[in-house]
């Protein structure tokens, strides 16, 4: 049986202080729709722009980032960004290639808890999550927004194994990525995810979350966390309104 569980108070942003990478974000935007570059065109090199604005490289690497996520710019190892667009086309892109791409995406979205049960988990849902039946989890409902939006564009349930119970002990300490809260709290090394990509209708419990119609298309990403010794210790189902999110990623031969 479900055991719902006390959930922390929702926070808001009103007054966050902008981080130096939106800082950088906003500058370059300002230029862009100043016609300071063309479609085509590229921008300057990470080094420039840390010399530029006095920061570090991987906040100028987390501003291009976002611009890349937006769709004003292309990125490619070894060629730079180039502008592609002057506006954003209101979608957002997920571009994420590896483990410290996936904790920057945790650290640069909300994330907004809906409800924490502890459950059996069976049957069908077992399947899908690739665990063993009748094994206790704990199940996370939550939103996903992008720092500078208030409408969600991700809805997500991560499941965590029960035999890990600080990390929903209390979700305000949770700062970074679950799998990274695992890491550090149970001495942890997470070594493989594994990510499975589907379209799906949406079901009601996701129409509702997301504010889109019932059985409109969603993109669903699966990511199965296992640990160095085979464990699987996390499972994250996140749900996309198929509209406004688009998935990106780059294949290079080896």
């Amino acid at each position: 049986m479900d055991k719902p569980m006390d959930r922390p108070a929702d926070k808001t942003e009103t007054d966050r202080e902008p981080t130096r990478y939106e800082e950088v974000v906003r500058a370059l935007l300002a230029e862009i729709d100043g016609d300071a570059y063309e479609i085509g065109d590229r921008l300057p090199t990470e080094h420039e722009l840390c010399a530029r604005f006095g920061v570090s490289r991987h906040t100028v690497r987390e501003a291009l980032r976002r611009l890349q996520e937006m769709g004003i710019i292309l990125r490619r190892q070894g060629s730079g960004s180039v502008l592609a667009a002057k506006r954003a086309d209101g979608r957002f892109v997920n571009s994420i290639s590896s483990l410290d791409e996936l904790l920057q995406y945790a650290t640069t979205t909300r994330l907004e808890i809906l409800s924490v049960d502890r459950i059996v988990v069976e049957g069908d849902l077992a399947a899908r999550l690739g665990c063993r039946a009748d094994t206790q989890w704990f199940r996370i409902a939550a939103l996903r927004r992008a720092l500078e939006t208030e409408s969600p564009f991700c809805y997500v349930e991560v499941y965590i194994d029960g035999a890990f119970p600080e990390v929903v002990r209390d979700l305000d300490e949770v700062r970074y990525a679950f799998y990274a809260t695992l890491e550090q709290r149970y001495g942890l090394r997470i070594a493989e995810v594994m990510q499975d990509v589907e379209a799906a209708p949406a079901s009601a419990n996701v129409a509702s979350r997301l504010h889109v119609a019932r059985g409109s298309p969603t993109l669903v990403i699966t990511r199965r966390y296992f640990t160095d010794a085979g464990a699987l210790v996390e499972v994250a189902v996140n749900s996309f309104p198929g509209a406004a999110f688009r998935y990106s990623m780059s294949l290079r031969r080896q």
